[in-house]
């Protein structure tokens, strides 16, 4: 495989929707439940959703490099996989060039952050935080996919913590007035949403997985609980995620619940390992349509602001 194509792939695009979804929510959440009124300029608006936009994105990419490095390191990643090929584990990238990928990754992520960083200092130590959870994913002593908490961090992470600090970020760089607060709670619960649409792509993951993992020592929930565990934690995602979007944007994002209970229909019935192979994309979907919806409502002003949280 040509040396470029194999970086891509370790990127892994598809969970960089993972990434993306939220801080565009984000914003989308700061312009209905902000101070507006009192704005500042448009181009520190657009600066700030940049940076953010860059730095969840290379942070994805450092989880992604690290998991591959970590999960080929403890033999997970073996010629019984079915799925997607992992770069390391199959000789498409040494191990030292991908723990320089490691480092590159992070240094792009810093660098995307730095922007709003310098302006605000203390964003420095949540972006800190997430940069170290992503590494502490696969890696290090205590790996947390290795101790069931693949999914914790999923939600916390790439729903919650994402979309909450993209607001805040907001919040900071370009409100000029102090008459409203931080609009916490559309942020949290708009962020729970999204984080368990996207557990829904760990899940299908650790689905397929399930019997490479459990060989391996890898706990995930799914080792640990078993495949019906994963259908019943499948469809709670669904409906939970998108009845938390539908508190703060209204009922465009419920226009998902017929796809949702179609996918899980779907889900329900896949067996063997290859059977799960789908859902990594079709989560991901899901994922990008609800963000869309949301951005959706919030362009077309159909956001009920004070029914369930006012500014």
């Amino acid at each position: 495989m040509i040396a470029w194509r194999a970086w891509i792939e370790a990127c892994r695009p598809k969970t960089l929707v993972a990434a993306l979804v939220p801080v565009a929510v984000g914003g989308a959440v700061y312009i209905n439940y902000a101070d507006v009124e009192h704005f500042g300029r448009k181009s520190d608006y657009y600066l700030t959703f940049g940076a953010c936009l860059a730095f969840a994105v290379f942070a994805q990419i450092v989880s992604n490099f690290a998991n591959d490095l970590g999960d080929s390191k403890k033999g997970v990643d073996n010629a019984e996989r079915v799925g997607p090929q992992r770069a390391v584990a199959n000789g498409l990238i040494s191990a030292k060039a991908m723990t320089y990928g490691v480092l590159v990754a992070i240094i792009l992520a810093c660098l995307g952050g730095l922007p709003i960083g310098l302006r605000e200092p203390t964003l420095f130590i949540p972006g800190t935080i997430a940069l170290l959870l992503a590494l502490a994913y696969t890696l290090g002593p205590l790996p947390l996919s290795y101790l069931g908490l693949g999914d914790v961090f999923v939600v916390a992470c790439f729903g919650v913590q994402a979309t909450a600090l993209t607001v805040y970020a907001l919040h900071v760089m370009v409100g000029r007035s102090a008459q409203l607060a931080m609009p916490w709670a559309p942020a949290l619960v708009a962020g729970l949403g999204l984080g368990l649409l996207a557990d829904n792509i760990l899940l299908a993951n650790n689905a397929r997985d399930l019997e490479t993992d459990e060989a391996s020592g890898k706990r995930t929930t799914v080792v640990r609980f078993g495949r019906g565990f994963a259908r019943g934690l499948h469809i709670f995602n669904l409906l939970g995620g998108i009845a938390a979007l539908a508190l703060v944007f209204g009922w465009l994002p419920l226009l998902l619940l017929p796809l949702a209970i179609w996918q899980h229909a779907a889900f329900r019935r896949a067996q063997a390992p290859a059977d799960f192979v789908p859902f990594l994309g079709r989560s991901a979907l899901l994922l990008l349509l609800a963000g869309a919806l949301c951005v959706t409502a919030t362009c077309l002003d159909w956001v009920p602001v004070g029914i369930v949280f006012s500014r």
